[in-house]
């Protein structure tokens, strides 16, 4: 299966020690594309990261990544990161639908722990390091990840803009227009960038992302594991055209957060001076669901967007995981929707979303 026309190097060039496709001395202006602009592949990380879950759980994760990843390859190439213990048994996992490739690693937060990938004025793609630490140096054991980003780009030979700011993919969403939304309780949180103001942190947004505008939302009191991603609360669906979620139960713990997102982005127009259209999505009810943990990532927009396809989380609430299949539908009528069951990876705090990075296509 051709993958993509870069092929990985995991010898010498592939170390972290100089960062071979380290930054330049003046790179070209960057440009975040939207989630919907063609990618080439999609990159994902089998779970090894034996320190924080129990063998049995790292068994039903990697199961579930296996079926997610297999249904992207149905629509874009898929890349399956493993270390190099864990090739043999992620190729038997995968099939020959997804490329596994080696790559020291811990978790399988991609979308955090690998680089955002952007375009250069020339429109190639270059890689974006937003400085990982862990989410605000929650977790230990994972200093395999803290460089992964520059060990990745390293295999691509892409080169690589260290972000001046700590951020992670899942606290920024781009509509490939100019507005990028993000949230204060994450990037503004002191365990991420303390001593810098919201203008320092906006400048290191625009300036990897071509943001023209940038959306503060509040994000969230109740997520104690990336302090409040975006990517969890609401989405892009086309440029002025947000999908945000709500909850109609006072059991959700972010109840109160996500009607004061919902009342902001109606209020606020776009880098384009448009008012945004707000489409509100019902959360599953928890008081309906099993008792999850208290990170369960109940999260319809923390989905996946690959080429002509949308794979999409359902929960234990089959009214509202319908209704969020409709939702879905009517918006991207020309996509299909795939829905998979992915509880064993959102009791780790994230969801389909936060296990992808895409690559997205150059000159497209």
């Amino acid at each position: 299966m051709k993958v993509t026309r870069r092929e990985f190097n995991t010898g010498a060039a592939a170390t972290l020690a100089g960062y071979s496709t380290g930054a330049t001395a003046k790179p070209a202006p960057l440009h975040m594309p939207a989630e919907w602009h063609r990618h080439e592949t999609c990159y994902m990380a089998l779970c090894a990261a034996h320190g924080l879950y129990t063998q049995a759980e790292i068994k039903r994760i990697r199961k579930e990544q296996a079926t997610v990843a297999k249904a992207i390859a149905r629509f874009e190439p898929v890349v399956m990161l493993a270390n190099p213990a864990d090739v043999t048994l992620a190729k038997a996992l995968c099939g020959p639908s997804v490329t596994i490739k080696p790559l020291a690693h811990y978790d399988v937060w991609t979308r955090d722990t690998l680089p955002s990938i952007v375009l250069d004025a020339h429109a190639k793609a270059r890689a974006v390091s937003w400085n990982f630490n862990v989410w605000g140096e929650k977790f230990p054991g994972y200093d395999a990840d803290r460089d992964l980003a520059h060990r990745f780009a390293a295999t691509l030979n892409l080169p690589i803009t260290r972000a001046a700011i700590i951020a992670e993919g899942g606290a920024i969403e781009v509509d490939g227009d100019g507005t990028l939304l993000t949230t204060e309780s994450c990037l503004l949180n002191t365990n991420r960038n303390p001593g810098k103001t919201r203008k320092q942190i906006d400048d290191g947004l625009r300036k990897m992302t071509g943001a023209e505008k940038i959306i503060w939302l509040p994000g969230s009191k109740a997520d104690a594991v990336t302090d409040g991603h975006v990517d969890g609360i609401c989405r892009f669906v086309a440029p002025g055209v947000v999908l945000t979620e709500v909850s109609d139960d006072r059991y959700d713990p972010e109840f109160e957060d996500l009607r004061k997102t919902a009342k902001i982005l109606e209020n606020s127009v776009d880098a384009k001076g448009r008012k945004l259209e707000v489409i509100r999505l019902k959360r599953p009810r928890w008081a309906v669901m099993p008792k999850r943990g208290d990170d369960f990532a109940a999260s319809y927009v923390n989905c996946y967007l690959p080429n002509d396809g949308i794979i999409l989380p359902v929960f234990d609430d089959k009214k509202r995981d319908q209704e969020a299949f409709g939702v879905f539908r009517e918006l991207f009528p020309n996509r299909e929707i795939v829905q998979l069951r992915v509880n064993e990876i959102c009791e780790g705090g994230g969801g389909i979303h936060c296990n992808t990075q895409h690559m997205p296509t150059e000159n497209a």
